[in-house]
């Protein structure tokens, strides 16, 4: 008799959603023990009022400071920014912001418990040596699903590098639509779609599981009910409080499934022209859908019936899912070809060079990858 195999699956300690959570906040902080809170942001959520909004009734319970300097995906240099900034007897960490946001406090709070230990130190998996200090992440976008996932990534000379730990995990996650409320239809849809691929992906990576699967598909079922109509009518906050409990699902999944080929090629072309992560990989996933197809048709029936494709036939699913995520690229405006980007096609030969180092990402994906496969997937991409 075969053995069952064993799987772990390690979560946030505590979700709260809804609308008002900053009502919440200050009883959440004082639940956690904390004495001096530091909250991690962007200018932008600055400028729009969001940092006030937490830190009037924070304030209330615990002494809080603000650090607003996070970039868009983030280099080593802020990431030590944040740590030097950590290191001041904080014993609380607030997010509040997109995915670059959350992995920078999952940082300050790895740092806040272990000052001894550079931001360098942490690269790579279980090299955060003490249990970070309690964070609480509220997100700002509905994409990264980085509130539910153990990694922090950082740019280092350019390559995406991860500090993954359990430690990264969230003591109190806050999902309220009202944050997500400021997003432009254009960011609202290259998120979304970034939820959709980490939902895909887990499910059709060779690590996933019955528990990353329930989430993958829960979170494809809620995108696909709700992202057209978060892009279409922004002041929807039942499609929006969907679409955030959405993406942080899609990030249980991947955070333990992992992604597969489509985030190594949306990271080759997506650093080298400067593309936003969720545009990249939008355009890149119905290619490897479409890739992998014969190593998966079956989970690909699921994730059509999932996408909203019922009633088909299961020769004609797995093409139809494919063909459904092309859709809700055109539907939400955005790119569907490498040339629309303009990438050149004569550098299409060194990104499948390139691609191919992610030698992690290409273990898990269900369909083995060459160098002339690799630079098949780009043309058609092109």
């Amino acid at each position: 008799m075969n053995k069952c195999k064993m799987y772990t699956v390690q979560l946030p300690k505590r979700v709260v959603f809804g609308i008002g959570i900053e009502e919440k906040i200050g009883e959440e902080a004082k639940g956690l023990g904390a004495k001096r809170a530091l909250i991690v942001t962007d200018e932008t959520m600055k400028k729009l009022g969001l940092c006030e909004k937490v830190k009037k009734p924070l304030r209330e319970m615990v002494e809080v400071d603000i650090f607003d300097k996070v970039e868009p995906e983030p280099t080593l240099d802020v990431a030590e920014t944040v740590a030097r900034v950590a290191t001041d007897n904080y014993d609380l960490i607030v997010a509040i912001g997109g995915g670059s946001v959350m992995d920078m406090a999952k940082v300050a709070a790895a740092v806040a418990a272990n000052p001894e230990q550079q931001v360098h130190d942490f690269l790579g998996a279980n090299r955060i040596e003490n249990p970070s200090v309690p964070k609480i992440f509220i997100p700002t976008t509905a994409g990264t699903g980085a509130e539910a996932t153990p990694f922090a990534i950082v740019d280092v000379k350019g390559k995406k590098r991860s500090i993954a730990s359990s430690y990264n995990l969230a003591d109190v996650v806050f999902i309220d639509a009202s944050f997500t409320a400021t997003m432009p239809p254009g960011i609202t849809a290259s998120t979304g779609m970034d939820a959709l691929s980490h939902a895909i992906e887990a499910f059709i990576s060779l690590g996933s599981n019955p528990l990353t699967d329930s989430f993958a598909l829960e979170a494809m079922k809620m995108i696909a009910d709700n992202l057209e109509e978060a892009y279409s009518h922004g002041n929807n906050m039942d499609a929006r409080l969907r679409m955030s409990l959405a993406a942080m699902l899609a990030g249980a999944a991947f955070g333990h499934a992992g992604v597969i080929v489509g985030h190594v090629i949306a990271h080759t072309f997506g650093a080298k022209y400067k593309i936003p992560h969720g545009v990249s990989v939008a355009l890149t996933l119905p290619y490897i859908m479409d890739y992998n197809a014969p190593a998966v048709k079956d989970r690909l029936v699921r994730v059509a019936r999932a996408l909203g494709e019922a009633g088909l036939a299961e020769a004609a699913a797995a093409s139809r899912a494919v063909a459904r995520v092309k859709s809700l690229l055109e539907k939400l405006e955005l790119p569907t070809k490498l040339s629309d980007l303009n990438v050149p096609r004569a550098d299409l030969p060194k990104l499948a060079e390139d691609m191919l180092k992610a030698k992690g990402y290409l273990a898990r994906n269900p369909r083995k990858i060459e160098h002339e496969d690799a630079l098949k997937i780009f043309e058609r991409m092109w």
